[in-house]
């Protein structure tokens, strides 16, 4: 009996001690863990959504615009109208570097930032004046023009809807908007991003 015990003891130790080890992460609830655009050009516009992780709110959304009003007006005079599964909001437009005028959007937490009692910034300085502990990451979240319009981006599981969107550009009272009916695209359903 005693050289079952000892034998046992001595398998357990020997699983205990080949056995991989378990490794924790710390990683920011930001970090990246797939790298997924869908995008789709319709009339002078370009949609794309890069999705970087499944599931939850990691997605961001960018309308790029090539259109005739950026003959006539600077970038930054453009706004684009966009409505996503049926959320919508008008942004004034930045210049972008391919050629165009655009928006971005994020739907989800971003800069995230592990917040010690030594550091000095406005993000960490609100986390510990709300009472927040040291060692806790701490992330910028999306505006209410980014949570209103991401609304019915995702379902209940943080799977992501098929996204149903619909853009024009204005400037000075003058419209890009496909004679009003606006410009449609469709990006497809996604329950993982691999």
């Amino acid at each position: 009996m005693k050289f079952l015990t000892t034998l046992a003891a001595a398998l357990a130790l020997a699983l205990l001690l080949n056995s991989p080890q378990a490794e924790a992460s710390d990683y920011p609830p930001d970090y990246p863990v797939c790298n997924v655009n869908d995008s789709k050009v319709t009339g002078p516009f370009e949609v794309i959504r890069h999705t970087s992780k499944l599931p939850g709110r990691f997605a961001t959304l960018t309308v790029s615009y090539r259109g005739y009003l950026r003959t006539k007006y600077r970038d930054d005079q453009i706004s684009i109208f966009v409505k996503l599964n049926n959320q919508y909001t008008t942004l004034r437009a930045s210049a972008g570097t391919n050629a165009d005028a655009y928006i971005y959007l994020n739907a989800g937490p971003r800069n995230c930032t592990k917040c010690m009692r030594y550091m000095n910034t406005p993000l960490c300085n609100a986390h510990f004046a709300a009472g927040g502990q040291e060692g806790v990451w701490v992330c910028e979240q999306p505006s209410a023009v980014e949570n209103s319009i991401f609304l019915y981006g995702w379902d209940q599981y943080g799977n992501e809807n098929a996204w149903d969107l619909y853009v024009a550009a204005t400037a000075n009272g003058e419209w890009d908007s496909n004679t009003g009916a606006n410009f449609y695209a469709r990006l497809p359903a996604r329950t993982s991003c691999w």
